[in-house]
Order: C-alpha cells, then sequence, then structure tokens
C-alpha cells in the first residue's frame, strides 16, 4: 500500500492584530517543518530567489528533495513547557511594507518596515559551509524567532 506524499505547503489563518495605533494583518506560522504560504516571500527576500522558484522548491520537498529547512518558530514570551502560543509574523502582501538591507562582511540584515512600525521584522542572513542560515526576528509584542536552513 502507497502512502500519500506530504504537502509541506500549507494555507494557514490570517490575524488582524494591533501594535499600538497600527492594525496589522498576520498570518499564523506552522511551529516546525511545515510552511505558511505567507511565508515564502520572507524566505525569496532573504534567500535572493524568486518567489516561483521558491514555493517550487519547498513544494518539491514531498519527492525528497530538500532545499529549506523549517527548524523552529518560537514565541520569546511563551514559557517552552506550558504554553504554546502562536507564532505570527505580518502578511508581506497585505500591508504597507518598506525595507532597508545592511550587508556586512559574513552576513546579510534585512530590515523590515510595516507601515509606520520601523524594522519591526528583521531578518539575519548568514552563509555557512554547505548551507544558509537564514533567522526572522519579529519585534514586540508578541516577540518570535523562525530559524531555517537553506540548501541553495
Amino acid at each position: 500500500m502507497a502512502t500519500l506524499p506530504i504537502e509541506y505547503l500549507r494555507t494557514t489563518r490570517l490575524f488582524r492584530e494591533r501594535v499600538g495605533d497600527v492594525e496589522l494583518i498576520s498570518f499564523e506560522v506552522p511551529v516546525h517543518k511545515y510552511f505558511s504560504r505567507n511565508e515564502i516571500p520572507y524566505l525569496a527576500t532573504a534567500l535572493d530567489v524568486d518567489l516561483r522558484k521558491m514555493e517550487n522548491m519547498i513544494a518539491d520537498m514531498k519527492y525528497g528533495r530538500v532545499a529549506v529547512e523549517k527548524l523552529w518558530a518560537y514565541r520569546l514570551d511563551a514559557d517552552v513547557l506550558r504554553e504554546n502560543k502562536k507564532v505570527l509574523l505580518p502578511d508581506l502582501a497585505s500591508n504597507p511594507v518598506d525595507g532597508e538591507v545592511d550587508e556586512l562582511e559574513d552576513a546579510k540584515i534585512i530590515k523590515i518596515h510595516i507601515g509606520p512600525l520601523r524594522e519591526y521584522i528583521r531578518i539575519f542572513v548568514r552563509p555557512r559551509q554547505g548551507f544558509r542560515e537564514v533567522i526572522v526576528y519579529r519585534k514586540p509584542p508578541h516577540p518570535a524567532l523562525i530559524r531555517y536552513v537553506a540548501y541553495l
């Protein structure tokens, strides 16, 4: 009996949240292994890859072709053992977005501004031997870290 391949790319719920005077549309980030469709623009921007190509690489993981792995998504204001709070990221397609890129000697930092919220999201990209490490940091309220490994 054959098993069906696992779909790593999923559609997740959208939320309206208030940060100060600003209302954001955010999406829920799966905690481990799986990807939300709304995460694709974050990864494509960090890794300098076309959106469709990134989506296809994640979809091809069901055939064993691993290009990007999500190691974990964690809310920094949650207790690891007791609470399981949702990790939320602003949807880049639904919110007014601007940004900057800082190129360092051994890393790249992408600062994403969501409307009047300056540097609300930071994406750190560090090349390692054989892969690139991508860390997405969301500022408070609801601070979060999401860590990926990209074999590109």
